[in-house]
């Protein structure tokens, strides 16, 4: 049948007419190419469905849905994009298009059969047609050969031209007229999911049970990495990738209910519990170092066979004598107990030092007009194999603790320069020590922060300027000047802090030979700024003598200075060549006054702690001079020896007195309001001769160093000890100037 069907297709269609075609043989060959038809349009359902050609499809009793269209005439069944071989092509064509090779054959014959069952017209449109199937008709028999057009259907109502897609049940046997009512049910189910992209995490949790097979192949592929290194073909390479997005939560949470606390306590008790933390800390580092030993033959013996190792003359008695001696539990016990021997020896000093021995009432006596009952009683000398026959240049009293007293060892003279010592002198132990600093070169200047009390300023005969932390063991400056920072070219013989306010705070100023009055900032480094640039000034007598000379130096050298207690940014400088000027931190060019009074180098100047317009000021020239700052002219001027006056203190309990030391080796006690010619107390030491003096900060002592290293501790009794109100200081110093006034008046 399929021979015969092609040989008609090959012969060409014959144009005959739809009329000369009968009824009769248009049925025939429907009913006689019903079979046909229908098998070889399963067939091609099937294959298509499954992926292969009609031949290849076997048998069974399979169906599937055909959807043809309407308005093409061309099967639109949907086709599985996965199971299409790639041989198959499908042809949009006007006719049925075969699937393969082996099934052509079989489409073809039933060609035109299938045009005259499906109602397709010559033009490529279709009609419907409610033609029954007959089962009954065999499916051998060969339909007519059609050589015309195809013949067209009777034309229906155009409710029935309404184009519809005709969907058509295939399958191998003939449906029967029961099975045409049973419902289809198409079941859709998914594919299983293929990943594109499978990127695994490269965290791990700690507690996985594979983190060890995780950190074992991380270890092998570091090991491999490693070994490639060295390779010609390795190489490094870098890659950018993309952070996940961040994503913030918040949460609402009631907040945690507060309550405050208050609770008194005592220094005692904060002491108490620093202390037991010490201890602790102590202790779990001596169980530390006790397991970290070594258990052999002894780390099981009592005391009493330790002892018996020891007396045998064993070689562990130096070890562990080293180890007694150089614990710090130790050397604390031998401190306190070093104290607690010194305060018996040192105790009725001591208590006079505080004013507390009472002393029986001194017999009454008459004294002449004029007499002077002052006196200067030796208690004790800071002294020690450190400091002997060093010069004492410099002392400085610590602000928080007024009986710590910082002591500046070096000398003045060129010829005579080595190197320099600090040692810290308290009130607990007079023989010793508490703390020693060593410098390379003599110290010529000392002075204590006021704010920050645990630092301590040093200036050195080389110019350089440190700062040191007492709180720190070692004997290392925290900051130091450099030549590199400014550091000074000459002595350094005045170092001051400064408050500069609550968000500045303090600032170190020093004063050198180098004729530079440098403030020094500590909050990067130690960072130098130069306030002024001392340069020299003419006299009245100089410009007299010598018209026509010239300055061999314009700088002067600064040998002392000042800041004012009520204005910090008003200065004093005191010069080499005996002048002084007051400057402002706010103008470096020039000199708001200058004061000529003294004839050789200013040894030193101080403001009066009460009133803030006069100073002190002593010289070379002998000569203590008290000033006013409104005139460029001294107010007193008072002598006491034939000899440099090397230093000068105001005292800071009354107003009128202040102490002097002299180079002919006297200790001198002054009370302008009884007498501007002479001391009213003088202690002489020689063959020792005096460099500074300082009055104690809570006691009515002073102490005075001198060229033999020894620091002399003096009660001052027998004076002026009234506690006077500010106003009343003020009144008596400005009480004493105007008498001066009147007399020479």
């Amino acid at each position: 049948m399929s021979s015969a069907m092609r040989k008609s297709k090959v012969g060409g269609p014959s144009k005959h007419s739809n009329s000369n075609l009968s009824s009769s043989s248009n049925m025939a060959s429907k009913t006689n190419m019903k079979s046909t038809h229908r098998s070889s349009r399963m067939g091609a359902q099937s294959s298509r469905k499954s992926g292969m050609s009609t031949s290849q499809a076997g048998g069974g009793h399979s169906q599937a849905i055909v959807v043809i269209d309407p308005e093409t005439g061309l099967e639109a069944t949907p086709v599985s994009l996965l199971e299409i071989e790639p041989t198959v092509v499908q042809q949009q064509t006007g006719s049925l298009s075969p699937r393969s090779r082996e099934s052509s054959d079989k489409l073809d014959s039933s060609s035109s059969a299938a045009f005259s069952k499906s109602g397709w017209s010559s033009d490529g449109t279709t009609t419907p047609t409610n033609a029954p199937f007959k089962e009954d008709e065999p499916d051998e028999k060969e339909p007519e050969t059609i050589s015309g057009p195809v013949a067209e259907a009777p034309q229906e109502s155009p409710e029935k031209k309404k184009k519809k897609p005709l969907i058509t049940l295939l399958a191998d046997d003939p449906p029967k007229p029961t099975e045409l009512q049973n419902e289809v049910a198409i079941v859709l189910s998914e594919t299983s999911t293929t990943f594109i992209l499978d990127l695994p995490s490269s965290c791990i949790a700690d507690d996985d049970p594979d983190l060890d097979t995780i950190k074992k192949k991380n270890a092998a592929y570091l090991a491999m990495k490693k070994a490639k290194a060295g390779q010609d073909k390795y190489a490094d390479r870098a890659m950018q990738t993309l952070n996940g997005a961040n994503k913030n939560k918040d949460a609402q949470a009631t907040p945690a209910p507060t309550q405050s606390v208050g609770v008194d306590v005592t220094n005692y008790e904060i002491h108490d519990a620093i202390q037991a933390l010490k201890d602790g800390e102590n202790e779990q580092e001596e169980e530390m170092m006790a397991s970290n030993k070594p258990q052999g033959k002894s780390g099981g013996m009592d005391g009493l066979n330790a002892v018996q190792l020891l007396v045998g003359g064993k070689p562990d008695i130096a070890k562990a004598a080293e180890s007694i001696l150089g614990s710090g539990n130790f050397k604390t016990a031998l401190t306190a107990m070093e104290r607690i021997v010194v305060q018996n020896i040192y105790h009725a000093q001591q208590l006079k030092y505080r004013d507390l021995l009472v002393e029986p009432p001194p017999e009454v006596s008459v004294k002449a007009p004029g007499a002077r009952g002052g006196k200067l009683e030796l208690l004790w000398s800071y002294e020690c194999d450190l400091s002997k026959g060093r010069n004492v240049s410099c002392m400085a009293w610590n602000k928080l603790q007024p009986d710590l007293l910082a002591v500046g060892y070096g000398e003045f003279e060129f010829t005579k320069q080595g190197n320099g010592l600090v040692l810290f002198w308290s009130l607990k132990n007079p023989e010793y020590p508490m703390k020693v600093y060593r410098t390379e070169c003599s110290v010529t200047s000392l002075a204590f922060a006021d704010k920050s009390v645990n630092l301590l300023a040093v200036g050195l005969y080389d110019g350089t300027v440190a700062v040191y932390d007492v709180r720190k063991p070692e004997d290392k400056p925290v900051l130091e000047s450099s030549y590199t920072g400014g550091k000074h070219s000459d002595c350094v013989w005045e170092v001051r802090w400064v408050d500069k306010g609550s968000e500045r705070g303090e600032a170190l100023v020093s004063v050198s030979s180098d004729g530079r009055v440098t403030q020094w900032s500590m909050s990067k480094g130690l960072e130098h700024t130069d306030l002024i640039k001392l340069k020299r000034v003419a006299t009245h007598k100089k410009v007299a003598n010598t018209k026509n000379e010239a300055f061999i130096s314009r700088m002067a050298s600064g040998m002392c200075a000042d800041f004012n207690s009520k204005d910090s940014s008003l200065y004093i400088v005191g010069t080499e060549e005996g002048t002084m000027h007051k400057c402002s931190v706010s103008y470096n060019e020039q000199y708001l006054e200058t004061y000529t009074g003294h004839s050789g180098p200013v040894y030193k100047v101080e403001w009066s702690p009460f009133l803030p317009s006069a100073f002190l000021s002593c010289s070379a020239d002998w000569a203590i001079k008290l000033w006013h700052q409104e005139q460029d002219s001294a107010m007193l001027t008072m002598q006491s020896s034939a000899d440099y006056v090397a230093d000068i203190e105001w005292s800071p309990w009354v107003s009128t007195i202040f102490a002097s030391v002299t180079g002919d080796g006297f200790v001198c006690i002054w009370d302008m309001s009884i007498s501007t010619l002479d001391p009213i107390v003088t202690e002489k030491i020689l063959p020792r001769k005096p460099s500074c003096i300082k009055f104690s900060p809570n006691s009515n002592v002073v102490v005075s160093g001198d060229n033999t290293g020894r620091v002399q501790v003096y009660r001052l009794s027998g004076i002026d000890d009234t506690q006077y109100t500010p106003e009343e200081q003020v009144a008596r110093l400005e009480k004493a100037l105007a008498a001066k006034d009147a007399a020479e008046g």
